[in-house]
């Protein structure tokens, strides 16, 4: 089980560093070392857990496509359509030999069956009533993978040739699939004997069809289509590591994980994992509504045999509760039919793009539901950090129940991820130990907390008679045998204050009434579990049961968000009128629900309100989030009126009959705002959603435009009236910037990829001119306002320099291009038409003013220089050797002349 195809997993970051010196000039005199410029290149590369290996180059190749057509044939004619597809593979992979410009594709097979289970008591009873039945069917889509030597060697010489990776997909979603290696032309060998051993061969045809079901040997077997996609492959050094169980290196094994892939394995496969020390094997039972791994009881028996503990997994695929059923039924009828322990360690493999809902969470527990029902209730996913609804799967067992896939390039038992978890999958190109029959990859993980061997040990499978305090089906009918061994009667409390009942025919109540002593109800449900809350039946009926499962009758029950109904002498939730009390009367909707807090509307649209104790209310209403309704003496309510109170305070209430609160729009592109206690806002400030700042004058419209304040502050509001901030804004061809805070700001900004512009004390951005700022440094901005960087020509053949923190250059060298110059004090270039030489910068150091000889090392390379001799002669410099060089495998370092 890996990611390798449906999920691509992210995993953790494995950085490899380089370090590069490039152009730098090493100086030594002595024992003395100086550099001019230092510089490291970083490469950072990520390894993905998806990708076993990186190809170097892409390639394309012609796709040729196999198809069998769906046809129903015994094994005889099983085995010549393998033979003809053999014939087809080996004709085809020769000329794919001769087409090195091909795209890789994978081999792609899918097979499926449909389960249908319209609740979790009919999934469990079909499960249990299938479990009786000896009779499977097998249906199942086979992609047949056959090589001849020669098309192999035609592969390989094809890979050789291209100087290519070699690239392939292992598809776990469809067992069927031909298990594909990324490697060079020897595990090219190796994927076909595996083929040819899990495909082509009819004995192990045979076998699975057997352990599928012994009754399906003597019906014929269905072959549906399948697409079989041929591609070229090519050769290259893999980057994910292959290495061996038993490498002390690695993190530690405890736990290996198997399909139909691994038919291959024998028992003494098993047994020499066991010697390896790994303590757990995780096997495959089934996928989607309807695949079931045909060798599954044959893995498990086998690795009990080696005294290995057993837990299942289910490649899951649905994506809702329906779905979720039928594949729990799915598993379950592996279950059942084969006696497995409840003891056993269930997971639910969660990989397949197809589940990814935002129902995630319930659906898994739909899934849980059906096997809870059953007694199999010791559950964990398996998951991966990049799977899209992780944390919402991960909610429905906790964090220590989770078997996590994360693949490092090279896994080590120095760097264990995922150490939170249950267990972490490192790795899906793992060896058995040497001299195993089965010469395949296979996944492996580490076991941090006990998890994986939490389950049934070596006893995987329990006797079909032993039921002691569990459930057993009998056709459809579910009894719980207690701890005598025999059925009960009666009710049974159990879990969390749950209630069955069982019958004096020891069936389990489901989908009907029981009346108790002293006149008490209940009803239990299609689970068998008694009811509580509410139950809708018949024709908008509504019945309750309360905490301890009895019918309410005669009384009020609170239900959800404050939903009060009241049930009559017949258990019925009432509808319509009631009066009680003091001429009181409340009312309930067609819903049962009791009209509280809301409105009704009578005849010509007049607007009535039922308060919090159901009673109609007169007068001004305050609700909500300090929301203010008025009623007058007829009890109607106002709407889209204004109403002035004392001191002159102006309200409005809209169409809805609210007082308005926040902003209104109105008249030509007018804006007014009211305040949270519905005051209309004047001379001050708003702040809406969003962090938008509004300023209402005096009049209370909202302004638009520049607006001066304070200490020579500016702010500046759209069209929109609303205040600009963190963008610019051009006024009367002046540009401004104005900052998070709203002002506009002043001095220097640095924006964008090093970028620089800088704004007067009148706010306006600078443009073609100077700024000096703090000791002494000057920029200079051009006509898109940014200070600029590099060389500068200006005023009569004059010439500056700006680095790249914006900074003109003086009294210093910098080279450009070819051309070496020198920037004066005052900036200008001293020289803007000769190029220095080598012999001319050596001359112009420090250190040529009291030494005879200089070496220099120029690195070229990432541990590679030229090595030079320079000796004085006169005043002139003269180069006396010439060598290559190496200078270590960092290099010397940040050197600078004299240290």
């Amino acid at each position: 089980m890996n990611f390798k195809t449906h999920n691509h997993i992210n995993a953790k970051t494995t950085k490899r560093f380089k370090l590069y010196k490039s152009g730098k000039l090493w100086l030594v005199a002595g024992v003395t070392f100086c550099s001019f410029v230092g510089s490291a290149i970083i490469n950072d590369q990520i390894a993905h857990a998806d990708t076993v290996t990186v190809a170097k180059t892409a390639t394309t190749v012609t796709r040729t496509t196999v198809s069998a057509d769906s046809k129903t044939s015994n094994d005889s004619a099983s085995s010549d359509t393998v033979s003809t597809t053999a014939n087809k593979v080996a004709n085809t992979a020769s000329n794919i030999a001769h087409q090195p410009n091909s795209a890789t594709t994978n081999l792609n097979t899918s097979q499926a069956a449909t389960a249908t289970s319209s609740t979790t008591t009919k999934a469990a009873s079909s499960i249990l009533s299938q479990a009786d039945s000896e009779t499977a069917n097998s249906n199942t889509s086979q992609a047949v993978t056959a090589t001849s030597s020669a098309s192999t060697e035609a592969v390989s010489s094809a890979a050789n040739q291209t100087g290519q990776k070699v690239s392939s997909s292992n598809n776990k979603s469809h067992e069927a699939t031909a298990h594909t290696t990324s490697a060079a032309s020897g595990s090219i060998n190796q994927v076909s004997s595996t083929a040819i051993k899990s495909a082509t061969s009819t004995e192990n045809t045979n076998k699975a069809t057997s352990v599928a079901s012994n009754a399906a040997k003597h019906q014929a077997t269905t072959t549906k289509k399948a697409d079989l996609n041929l591609t070229t492959v090519t050769a290259s050094t893999p980057e994910t590591d292959v290495w061996t169980i038993g490498d002390t290196t690695r993190p530690r094994v405890d736990v290996v994980d198997v399909a139909s892939y691994q038919s291959a394995m024998t028992q003494s496969d098993y047994n020499k994992l066991k010697a390896a020390g790994v303590k757990t094997v995780i096997i495959k039972t089934t996928e989607g509504t309807g695949y079931t791994n045909p060798v599954a009881l044959a893995q498990a028996k086998m690795a009990n045999a080696a005294g290995l503990n057993v837990d299942f997994y289910h490649y899951a695929t649905f994506n809702t509760a329906d779905t979720a059923q039928m594949e729990a039924t799915n598993m379950a009828n592996f279950l059942v039919k084969n006696n497995v322990s409840k003891k056993v360690l269930l997971f639910a493999d969660m990989e397949d793009a197809k589940t990814y809902t935002v129902n995630a969470t319930a659906n898994l527990n739909t899934f849980w539901s059906v096997l809870n029902a059953l007694g199999y209730t010791n559950h964990g996913v398996y998951i991966s950090n990049t799977y899209l609804y992780r944390d919402a799967v991960i909610k429905t067992v906790g964090q220590s129940r989770v078997w996590r896939a994360q693949y490092p390039y090279t896994p080590s038992a120095n760097n264990l991820w995922n150490t939170d978890d249950g267990a972490w999958q490192f790795s899906s190109t793992a060896l058995l130990p040497s001299g195993s029959d089965y010469t395949g990859y296979i996944d492996v993980s580490i076991c941090y907390n006990g998890l994986t061997e939490d389950s049934a040990g070596t006893n995987t499978f329990s006797t079909p008679n032993e039921f002691v305090n569990q459930y057993h089906w009998e056709g459809n009918k579910l009894y719980f045998y207690g701890s005598n061994g025999q059925p009960i009667t009666g009710f049974r409390h159990y879990g969390n204050n749950k209630l069955e009942y069982y019958g004096s025919d020891h069936a389990q109540y489901r989908n009907r009434y029981l009346t108790a002593a002293n006149n008490q109800l209940y009803y239990f449900g299609s689970n068998g579990d008694a009811i509580t809350g509410l139950r809708h039946y018949a024709n908008n009926k509504l019945e309750y049961y309360g905490t301890d499962h009895i019918q309410y009758r005669n009384r009020y029950a609170t239900v959800g968000n404050n939903k009060l109904y009241y049930f009559g002498s017949n258990g019925d939730a009432i509808s319509g009128l009631r009066h009680y009390g003091n001429n009181k009367l409340e009312f309930y909707g067609t819903d049962h629900i009791q009209y509280r807090n809301r409105y009704y509307t009578a005849a010509k649209n007049k607007l009535y309100y039922f308060g919090g104790n159901g009673d109609a209310i007169t007068g001004l209403r305050h609700y909500g989030h300090n929301k203010l309704e008025y009623y007058g003496n007829d009890h109607v309510q106002y709407r889209n009126r204004y109403y002035t109170a004392a001191k002159n305070r102006l309200y409005y209430f809209g169409s809805n009959g609210d007082a308005i609160s926040g902003l209104r729009h109105y008249g030509n592109n007018k804006l007014e705002f009211y305040g949270t206690d519905h005051i209309q806002y004047r001379n001050r400030y708003y702040t809406a959603a969003k962090n938008k700042l509004y300023y209402f004058g005096d009049n209370g419209d909202a302004i638009t435009g520049l607006r001066h304040y304070g200490n020579n502050k500016l702010e500046y509001y759209g069209a929109d009236h609303v205040q600009y901030r963190n963008r610019y804004a051009t006024v009367n061809n002046q540009l401004y910037y104005f900052g998070s805070n709203g002002d506009a700001i002043t001095g220097l900004r640095h924006y964008g990829n090093n970028k620089l512009e800088y704004y007067g004390a009148d706010h306006v951005q600078y443009r073609n001119r100077y700024y000096t700022a703090a000791k002494n440094k000057l920029y200079y901005f051009g006509g898109n306002g940014d200070a600029i960087t590099g060389l500068r020509h200006y005023g009569n053949n004059k010439l500056e320099f700006y680095g790249t923190d914006h900074i003109q250059y003086r009294n210093r060298y910098v080279t450009v291009g070819n051309h070496r110059y020198y920037f004066g004090s005052n900036g200008d270039a001293v020289s803007t038409n000769q190029p220095q030489t080598e012999a001319d910068i050596i001359g112009s150091m420090r250190v040529a003013q009291k030494a005879q000889q200089i070496v220099t090392v120029v690195q070229n390379g990432g541990s590679t220089a030229t090595l030079k001799l320079w000796q004085k002669q006169g005043n002139t410099w003269r180069n006396l050797l010439t060598s290559s060089s190496r200078i270590g495998n960092g290099g010397i370092g940040n050197s600078h002349e004299g240290n």
